[in-house]
């Protein structure tokens, strides 16, 4: 693949570069761009890399452009007014990328492995996703039961449609008898006063049924919004503009922190490097008894190399505190940007839920003007229609309904009610058919759920199975007496001589390697990627164990990059060179 970058960080002429498939070692003097042509690589990635933190700052313009094939991928970034405006197109977008494609110095999992930690959960499930398939899992679980619990509100529905089917057919049948009794022995009179009577009473009856059902509505629908705006409250009262414009500034505040204490963590690296160095030297000058310094080649008592020697001890010892505490410090700064994220997120999730239910609240607000106009209309057509009855009443006063009539309107009335009850439920035929459309949504959702309850499992033990297939082989390939495994409850394991170890005791190659077979794990159980870059990590290495490791990466995608520090400038393939220049 051919890559072109310029203005990248401390990249600031024109760079290209073709890069073959396999693993490529570039070692090359401290601030040669390594570490900014790592980032150009990866920021192909993901967005997580901002164009702010690529971009130089004495530039106003930045290109990195990879063309893999016939595909080209890039970013290009100008500095306009004071902002930046991008244009990107990236191989993928995935924040994983950041732990699993790209080993450096600022990788979480490493600066976690190199303090001590050995709580990898967080680790597993962020590399593998795993909390997104919980949360479409229990969706769907919702979704299920919701299902069901409607499906049963439907069968409920069936079972008293069907009662009052027959119940009507029943009545239907008294009704018929009693009117063939009817007709044997009714007078005109009394059919008059049946007739009216029967009117006025069902009429009044099917208004009263109306207005009862529309103010039981209008009373549910009231209480609805009554929640409604009591929910509104409390989320409005659990999101303050000025306390997440507060967290922000914080989480800008860490992340320019954290940059800082990078940096100063990789010269105090560098520093202690020289001065073990150093210390080697005077150790063996010591040994030697040797009366001539080995840097300037003047005369030195040989008594002296003992005082140097523990002055450069003291200085190690401070150095080695200084750089524990400076990645303890990385290690807490990280996990509080993290819960700041998380807050964050949840502010949005919030302010989403505020606007759905403000948009409830509307909708009911709407829902209750037009019942209460509708109440108001029914009331009217009830006291019309009195004011009417009582007047053609006056003309059939003393009139008296006969017993047969009486219990015919009765019969009525319960008919009337029964049909209304019908047309509220819906017809048995139809809500049988929504039953069995429901009975297969929630067969095809408990399918989905069992699908993800299965992934989800999966992937639980995915990388812990990868971890312990391939952990004790590549710890054995690099040559170092231990055995690793992650148990079931996330914790890291490390046992020299089946002992066990803290990590802390550990040394830092050792630990080095052990963060990077699980990155390894994870990369091959969770996440495909083009390439994997090494970028300073593998400084702890010595000569002889550098070679083994890029043996081992052999394989893990298609392009593998290691970059290490070097006083001369050497580009090489694992197997053999390929350039190389003083």
């Amino acid at each position: 693949m051919k890559l072109r970058v310029s203005n990248i960080g401390g990249i600031t002429e024109p760079l290209e570069l073709e890069i073959a498939p396999g693993v490529t070692s570039y070692e090359a003097p401290n601030a040669y761009g390594k570490t900014s042509l790592s980032k150009a690589l990866i920021s192909l990635l993901t967005s997580a890399v901002k164009a702010e933190d690529l971009l130089n700052v004495f530039s106003d313009s930045a290109e990195i452009e990879l063309m893999d094939g016939s595909k080209t991928y890039y970013r290009r970034m100008k500095r306009i007014k004071g902002n930046i405006i991008e244009e990107k197109q990236l191989i993928m977008d995935d924040d994983r990328a950041l732990l699993l494609s790209y080993f450096s110095p600022e990788n979480k999992l490493l600066v976690q492995i190199l303090a001590g930690e050995d709580n990898v959960e967080w680790f597993i499930s962020t590399t593998s996703k795993i909390n997104e398939i919980k949360a479409k899992k229990e969706e769907l679980e919702k979704l299920l039961q919701d299902a069901k619990n409607s499906r049963d509100e439907m069968q409920k529905n069936y079972n008293i449609a069907i009662e009052l089917q027959q119940r009507l057919v029943s009545i239907d049948r008294q009704i018929e008898k009693l009117e063939k009794e009817k007709e044997t022995g009714s007078a005109i009179i009394s059919n008059t006063v049946q007739t009216i009577s029967i009117t006025r009473q069902n009429k009044l009856d099917e208004i009263n049924s109306k207005i009862n059902v529309k103010r039981e509505e209008l009373e549910k629908t009231k209480q609805k919004l009554e929640k409604t705006e009591e929910e509104i409250k409390e989320k409005e009262s659990k999101v303050k503009i000025d306390t997440k414009q507060e967290i922000e500034k914080e989480l800008k505040r860490i992340e320019e922190e954290l940059r800082s204490l990078t940096s100063k963590r990789s010269e105090l690296e560098i520093e202690l490097k020289v001065l073990e160095r150093v210390s080697e030297e005077i150790k063996e000058a010591d040994q030697r008894h040797a009366s001539s310094c080995y840097v300037c080649g003047s005369h030195v008592d040989p008594e002296t190399w003992k005082s140097r020697s523990q002055v450069i001890s003291k200085e190690l010892s401070s150095k080695t505190n200084a750089l524990e505490s400076l990645r303890n410090e990385i290690l807490n700064l990280n996990n509080k940007k993290q819960d700041l994220e998380m807050k964050l997120k949840d502010f949005d999730r919030v302010q989403n839920d505020i606007e759905q239910l403000k948009s409830s609240y509307e909708a009911l607000k709407t829902k209750m003007e037009t019942l209460q106009f509708q109440i108001q209309d029914l009331e009217r057509q009830k006291r019309e229609m009195e004011e009417k009855f009582n007047r053609t009443g006056e003309g059939i006063a003393g009139m008296r309904l006969s017993p047969i009539d009486e219990k015919i309107n009765q019969l009525k009335k319960q008919r009337s009610d029964i049909i209304y009850d019908l047309q509220n439920l819906g017809i048995p035929t139809l809500i049988a058919e929504k039953i069995s459309q429901k009975e297969r949504e929630i067969q095809h959702l408990s399918e989905k759920v069992e699908e993800y309850n299965i992934d989800f499992l999966k992937r639980l033990r995915l990388a812990k199975e990868e971890f312990m297939k391939i952990s004790n082989s590549i710890l054995k390939e690099m040559e170092f007496n231990l055995t690793a495994e992650v148990t079931d409850d996330n914790k890291l394991v490390v046992r020299r001589n089946n002992a066990k170890l803290d990590i802390k005791k550990l040394s830092s190659s050792e630990r080095t390697t052990i963060a990077l077979i699980l990155i390894l794990s994870s990369l091959k159980s969770y996440f495909t990627t083009p390439y994997f870059i090494i970028d300073e990590s593998a400084m702890t290495f010595d000569q002889k164990r550098y070679e083994k490791l890029l043996n081992v990466l052999k394989g893990i995608s298609e392009y593998v990059i290691v970059t290490r520090s070097s006083e001369k400038i050497n580009v090489r393939k694992a197997t053999k060179e390929l350039r190389a220049s003083s």
